[in-house]
């Protein structure tokens, strides 16, 4: 979500240290490890340099910790962090940084103050779900017609229905669906059922073949929880998940219940910002949880009981089991989508987790079965800022107590062969296709390049100082970064790229070839020049005015000539207006996704009308343009008049390929 360029924030709280918080919320506190350091041999070697892999200790850890945290928080302007970590059922570290409220100077506190996990909240949506298979009250393989619960009907695509394994791997097939994802004000808070009915998206692929990331699907989930239980999903998870676990300071309801109001972070989404409103979302389930950071370590600890060892069990370990299990494997040689987890299990330790993205809060869980470790992070400030934080967190906790050194693989022969056939421009399968969002593939396609190299550079993965990585063919179709140990990697059909993705990414979306009859390669240039030409035409009409009144040259024309002149002259004044209207709603969208909840429906109808009005436009035009070449003997006149023509042509076929023209304001 984009954010303004941040002003940073000189001071850092450092809270209360990791013991007052843990003893405070009734945890243990580890302070030697109970479970050794597997692997004490291998040697993690850094730049010249060859050091052992540090015990994994709550000091060690909180030290690290300590000397990333609030420098990330200073450099990127957040307002503060919470960070939790937890290994064989106990909490490691559980602290605050920085400030839950800037102007009051109220530190964060991983033990009270809640913060918004956003789309992490699917886990426990997920879990629910396998609770419900548990008590076989649905279906045991996920494979039923998810309409079999639902008091209202998912379209088939092609016949095909959607299944509970499907929405939990994202491949049900919907579209990106926008409209009403975060609420304006509490007044426009949607029941779950009215939501769901009302913004039903299409489905545009077929059923388990294509990852697209769907927080309708989640959210449909949650419904068949719902109704399978017969009690709403607030009062479904707050009995079966939040009160087992004692998570007593977290909650899925909005607003949040009085008791836990004051205890909320304020929520920035710009350095040095004022708060904006506490963060209202209508497919609730899918992002709307609050909690604290001890809260989320009960859950990661709960999610980590796959031997059944603990005193509190939410799920059988068989359960635990198949949900952290790979589900799907969208591109072979990348990472794999379990049920509703996404899951790292192609370098490293098997890591599996979640993210989740507000306005104000960037989070990340991840979970280490194997090694009984759960890390969570969550910031509060710009974007980008917070993204960066627990990417370079979590990163540097994998690499430092559980480093996986990669075999060294050599270029392959097919390195340029391989890599000329993915060149082109590519979209995310995650996006909108049949509503005016569609804009959005157009303006953000990536492109793959050769380099001179043989490498391959994709310009939707960038390092961290903003450079597209660069990748070199180590198996076929399979690329390892070069200067790093990402992997990407292309899925074929025959010959035919039908997909590349990267492990840089969850496995719930990939990047899937543009059409050449909509490429942004000649789509966008096409549309400047037409606009371009159309200002032009509006500019040099007062001064060709000028010019034939200053020289006495009047135009000879039929009163019809002199109405078709005229309104071609107004058409692309509409046709201009159209274009910068799109952009500034597009431009709105971009700055806060709240004005998705409906603020600029009608200014979406004025677009849609003016859209209407340029097929009539381009119809003037072309008659205007006719009557110019069969009447004046002047050249340029004539080839004025078809540039014209063509340009307001081409903006019919932008209102419609665009899916500008669509009626119903469900996007």
């Amino acid at each position: 979500m984009p954010t303004p360029l941040p002003d940073a924030i000189a001071d850092a709280v450092d809270p209360a240290p990791v013991a007052q918080a843990t003893a405070a919320a009734g945890y243990p506190v580890e302070a030697s490890l109970v479970r050794d350091n597997e692997a004490l041999s291998e040697i993690l070697v850094e730049p010249g340099a060859a050091a052992p892999i540090p015990m994994l200790s709550a000091p060690d850890l909180e030290a690290y910790v300590d000397g990333l945290v609030p420098l990330a928080i200073a450099r990127g302007g957040l307002a503060g962090a919470v960070v939790v970590v937890v290994r064989d059922g106990q909490v490691l570290l559980a602290k605050g940084y920085g400030y839950a409220d800037v102007e009051k100077r109220k530190p964060m506190d991983a033990a009270r103050t809640l913060v918004r996990p956003g789309s992490i909240s699917k886990l426990f949506v997920w879990t629910a779900a396998m609770q419900l298979v548990e008590q076989g009250k649905l279906d045991l393989d996920l494979d039923a017609d998810v309409n079999r619960y639902l008091d209202f009907k998912i379209r088939d695509y092609a016949g095909q229905p959607a299944t509970m394994r499907q929405l939990m791997t994202h491949t049900a097939g919907f579209e990106e669906s926008a409209k009403h994802l975060f609420a304006a004000d509490e007044s426009r808070l949607l029941p779950l059922e009215r939501y769901l009915k009302q913004v039903q998206p299409e489905r545009v692929y077929a059923p388990g073949k294509v990852p697209a990331y769907s927080n309708y699907g989640a959210a449909l989930a949650a419904y068949i929880v719902q109704r399978i239980s017969k009690q709403p999903f607030d009062d479904y998870i707050e009995a079966n998940v939040l009160v087992p676990l004692r998570m007593r300071q977290s909650s899925f309801r909005q607003p949040l219940p009085k008791g836990l109001a004051g205890d909320m972070a304020k929520s920035y989404s710009s350095a040095g910002g004022a708060p904006i409103p506490f963060e209202l979302v209508n497919p609730a389930p899918a992002g709307s949880l609050s909690a604290t950071g001890l809260d989320m370590a009960r859950f990661m600890i709960a999610q980590l009981d796959e031997r059944g060892a603990g005193a509190v069990r939410i799920l059988q370990p068989h359960s635990l089991q198949t949900l952290h299990a790979t589900a799907s494997r969208p591109i072979p040689g990348l990472d794999a989508m379990a049920l509703g987890f996404f899951r790292r299990d192609t370098r490293g330790p098997v890591v599996i987790g979640h993210g989740g993205a507000t306005e104000a809060f960037q989070s990340n869980l991840v979970l280490l079965p194997a090694h009984g470790l759960g890390l969570f992070v969550s910031a509060d400030g710009p974007g980008s800022a917070g993204r960066a934080l627990h990417r370079d967190l979590i990163k540097g906790v994998i690499q430092r107590y559980f480093p996986v050194r990669a075999a060294q693989q050599p270029t392959l022969p097919t390195a340029r062969l391989h890599a000329e056939q993915l060149v082109g421009r590519y979209e995310n399968s995650r996006a909108s296709s049949s509503n005016f969002l569609a804009i959005a593939r157009l303006l953000g396609s990536a492109k793959i390049e050769v380099n001179d190299d043989d490498t391959l550079s994709v310009s939707a993965f960038r390092t961290p100082d903003g450079r597209p990585k660069r990748w070199r063919e180590v198996e076929p179709y399979v690329w390892r970064e070069v200067g790093g140990d990402s992997l990407l990697a292309a899925k074929l059909d025959g010959n035919q790229v039908i997909a590349v993705s990267s492990d840089d990414v969850p496995a719930a979306m990939w990047l899937q070839p543009v059409p050449g009859w909509r490429s942004p390669g000649w789509m966008l240039p096409l549309l400047c020049l037409a606009l371009a030409v159309q200002a032009l035409a509006v500019l040099l009409w007062p001064v060709a005015a000028l010019v034939r009144r200053y020289t006495q040259r009047r135009l000879l024309l039929s009163e019809r000539d002199r109405r078709l002149r005229l309104l071609s002259f107004l058409g692309p004044i509409g046709n201009l207006v159209l274009a910068l209207l799109w952009l500034w709603i597009i431009t709105r969208i971009d700055a806060s996704v709240r004005m998705l909840d409906g603020a600029l429906d009608p200014w979406v109808r004025v677009a849609q009308l003016l859209g209407l009005a340029s097929v009539a436009t381009a119809v003037v035009a072309v008659l205007n343009a006719r009557a110019v070449w069969r009447s004046s003997p002047q050249r340029l006149r004539r080839v004025c008049a078809i540039a014209v023509a063509a340009a307001c042509v081409a903006m019919v076929w932008y209102v419609f390929a665009l899916r500008t023209m669509s009626w119903s304001l469900v996007y």
